[in-house]
């Protein structure tokens, strides 16, 4: 019976979260719409920083849908994995590709250390979901002149990937939390950079259902290293 409550507590604070995120957005949305109903006869000009913040929220709702959508399909085994082929660096060069071009655009550096010769049975669309969402992690947690860098290599017949920051890092009392749902270490600092605490529960998510494993390594205002093992 305890699992059942404790299953049952879990899918309550679950739903209360998702609310309260939803609620946001929506809010906000709301405000500004009828904030500019209010002068009909304004010049769509005038109404612009309004506008945008509508519509810079609509994505941020829109990113909120398809993740729990993701994470309600996960729990229900819905969501099959269209495994193929991939050869590893081949693909993670191709996904970090736009990567570089952004680091670069804000003074950071981007490299890339790949020494995988194998290929892996994988879903190549959830793998790619998988790098993005720690590359992105490490793009908002670095300042001008950090670094990022993607490493791969092979260890006891399982292919490793390494996605490495010297950002601000995370407290080391946070981190056995961080793949929790919607846990966010500085919940201020998080919304602002447009996170709500789901991307890694996805990121943990995809690893399991490639029979791997994802540990992380970090330090505050030290950098943080995502290790990433997947069997050949």
């Amino acid at each position: 019976m305890k699992p059942t409550i404790q299953s049952w507590n879990k899918q309550a604070e679950f739903v209360e979260n998702a609310s309260h995120e939803l609620r946001t957005p929506l809010t906000i949305i709301q405000n500004k719409l009828e904030l500019m109903l209010t002068t009909p006869h304004e010049k769509i000009a005038n109404k612009f920083e309004n506008i945008a913040l509508s519509l810079s929220e609509t994505r941020r709702l829109s990113k909120l849908t398809t993740d729990l959508l993701t994470l309600a399909r996960a729990d229900s085994s819905e969501t099959q994995l269209e495994k193929k082929v991939v050869h590893v660096d081949s693909f993670v060069k191709r996904v970090c590709s736009p990567y570089i071009e952004i680091a670069e655009s804000q003074e950071k550096h981007f490299w890339l250390n790949l020494n995988s010769t194998h290929t892996i049975n994988a879903d190549e669309t959830r793998l790619h979901q998988l790098l993005v969402i720690l590359l992105d992690n490490a793009l908002k947690y670095t300042s001008e002149h950090d670094s990022i860098g993607v490493k791969t290599y092979e260890e006891d017949h399982k292919v490793i990937l390494e996605i490495s920051d010297t950002g601000i890092g995370i407290k080391e009392k946070n981190i056995p939390f961080i793949f929790d749902r919607f846990y966010r270490e500085d919940k201020a600092r998080t919304r602002e950079s447009g996170g709500i605490g789901l991307g890694l529960s996805i990121a943990k998510w995809i690893v399991s259902a490639h029979d791997g494993s994802i540990k992380v390594s970090s330090n505050e205002n030290g950098g943080t290293t995502f290790k990433i093992k997947l069997p050949m």
